[in-house]
């Protein structure tokens, strides 16, 4: 399937870019395979568009900064972290950002056991705040 996908990406990119790869999310969002995370990615990094990047990690990191609970796989609240994703980006280095944000989701702030002592946004941190709840008790 990948590799069915990458085919037909490349043809896309071919015909409709002049085998370019775009710089805008929408653009790159018409390629075939491309999704929003994918197009924000690749915005980001590989252009320095300010595009907020939403998996796994970072709706982690983004449900604990903000003490946002329920499940993040709701309509409603995919669309609150691609939200909050695209207002926390950073201006100048978005890309460096978002690798940053899905790092921190990766080795600090782990679903079962995140180390809060060195995490660089504890002082910001919603969940941790929160003294009624632990920290993994959010998303």
């Amino acid at each position: 399937r990948r590799a069915r996908f990458l085919l037909e990406g490349a043809k896309y990119i071919c015909e409709n870019f002049d085998g370019r790869l775009p710089a805008d999310v929408d653009q790159l969002q018409k390629i075939p395979g491309i999704g929003m995370y994918t197009a924000s990615a690749i915005a980001s990094i590989a252009y320095n568009k300010r595009a907020g990047v939403v998996d796994g990690n970072v709706i982690r990191v983004l449900s604990r900064l903000r003490a946002l609970g329920g499940d993040p796989r709701t309509p409603a609240n995919v669309r609150l972290h691609w939200k909050l994703s695209q207002s926390i980006c950073d201006e100048e280095r978005p890309g460096c950002f978002n690798q940053a944000l899905m790092e921190l989701g990766a080795t600090i702030c782990t679903p079962k056991a995140p180390n809060c002592g060195g995490c660089p946004v504890s002082a910001s941190c919603m969940a941790l705040a929160d003294k009624t709840k632990e920290v993994t008790e959010y998303p």
